[in-house]
């Protein structure tokens, strides 16, 4: 029995498409957010621009 992969195109399509990555928002407007996420108990909200804060800081913007 031969082993084949499987194709999945939602994956191909996520890798392949050709759009460019949208641009980062301004580190002081995530900032702002994430000051609000926490001060309003919003996990979510606070592990998502924590983490889009952390992607801004090491890219150096």
């Amino acid at each position: 029995m031969r082993s084949s992969t499987i194709a999945r195109p939602t994956e191909n399509a996520a890798v392949f498409n050709g759009t460019p990555a949208r641009p980062l928002p301004p580190a002081e407007v995530v900032a702002d957010r994430l000051i609000v996420a926490r001060a309003t108990c919003d996990r979510y909200g606070a592990r998502h621009f924590s983490a889009l804060l952390d992607r801004i800081l090491e890219r150096g913007q």
